[in-house]
């Protein structure tokens, strides 16, 4: 009797870049469809963002985009990448893997008149990767609804409204803070509100993972507190406006769990802030190392209310 001879298959790790192969053995290339270049200018928008993130804004099957994500990684390929940082995570081979725009996708993207910002180091990717899904759900909200309009940074940056002093300066993020500057996490943005009468809110973005303390001695170390002083000071002083020419200003800060969210606000309470104290605003959501469920793929940033210091609940979503 003839022997059985078993086709051996190989299944490419979710790690590596080593290309999909057809039947005949040979590399899958990518054609690039309208649907590919809408997933590369999401993640030009928002630098690191899950794959249940990125189908929200892109829709379609899911199954069919996760194998899409996964070819557009891969050899020969290559126009997104999969940050190796993820790995850290004890089930990482289980969670919904992270993307990130590759220089390829960003050429794509440039080849055809899109913007595209240069890549910047991140030492924390947990910490990134929050302020990302800060910013993509609140845009995933604007969207949900035809009421809310949504200005980035880049189309403030071009505004005649912002200061020429801050356009010509290095880093037009920085806010001139006493002797020193202050640099929000996320980029600002503007929701417009329009209904009866339309209403804008400037927001600036924190995002905080529990490595720093909320209330440091050291006035030279980082700590929550400093943080606090540093944006009262902002708010008191109106620099907000001379710096980025804006009528209203907002911090949303979000945080890893309740029980931080609770301590941040309780500190902010004993700094007596008075009526600065409800331009604070205040979330928490699972951090990527955790093991609780991510937060979801939602507009929830923007039309879930935000909780306050002494003040009731704020909804950017209503006036």
């Amino acid at each position: 009797m003839d022997a059985i001879v078993e086709k051996k298959t190989t299944r490419n790790s979710r790690w590596d870049r080593e290309p999909v192969v057809d039947d005949g053995g040979k590399p899958t290339i990518a054609y690039l469809i309208d649907r590919d270049i809408e997933i590369f200018k999401v993640l030009a928008r928002h630098r690191y963002l899950p794959s249940d993130y990125i189908h929200a804004f892109v829709r379609g099957d899911y199954k069919s985009l996760i194998h899409r994500l996964n070819l557009l990684s891969r050899k020969p390929n290559l126009y997104i990448n999969r940050p190796q940082q993820q790995r850290e995570h004890a089930e990482a081979n289980y969670r919904k893997l992270v993307y990130e725009l590759d220089d390829r996708g960003a050429q794509e993207l440039r080849d055809r008149d899109i913007e595209v910002s240069k890549k910047k180091y991140h030492r924390n990717f947990t910490h990134e990767l929050i302020v990302c899904q800060i910013a993509a759900s609140i845009e995933l909200g604007t969207i949900a609804n035809s009421k809310i309009k949504l200005i980035r940074w880049p189309a403030i940056l071009a505004s005649d409204k912002l200061p020429d002093a801050t356009r010509r300066l290095a880093n037009p993020l920085s806010i001139p803070v006493g002797d020193h500057r202050k640099i929000p996490d996320g980029e600002p943005i503007v929701i417009v509100r329009q209904f009866e009468t339309t209403t804008y809110i400037f927001l600036v973005q924190e995002a905080d993972c529990g490595t720093e303390p909320i209330d440091a001695t050291d006035n030279d170390r980082s700590s929550i507190r400093r943080m606090f002083e540093d944006y009262l000071t902002i708010i008191e002083q109106r620099t907000y406006h001379n710096h980025f020419g804006a009528n209203t200003f907002m911090v949303a800060i979000v945080t890893t769990n309740e029980t931080r969210m609770s301590s941040m606000m309780a500190l902010l309470a004993r700094m007596n802030p008075g009526q600065s104290a409800k331009r604070f605003l205040f979330k928490h959501i699972p951090a990527f190392t955790s093991y609780k469920q991510s937060a979801p793929a939602t507009g929830h940033m923007l039309t879930e209310p935000w909780k306050r210091a002494g003040y009731p609940d704020f909804h950017l979503d209503k006036d």
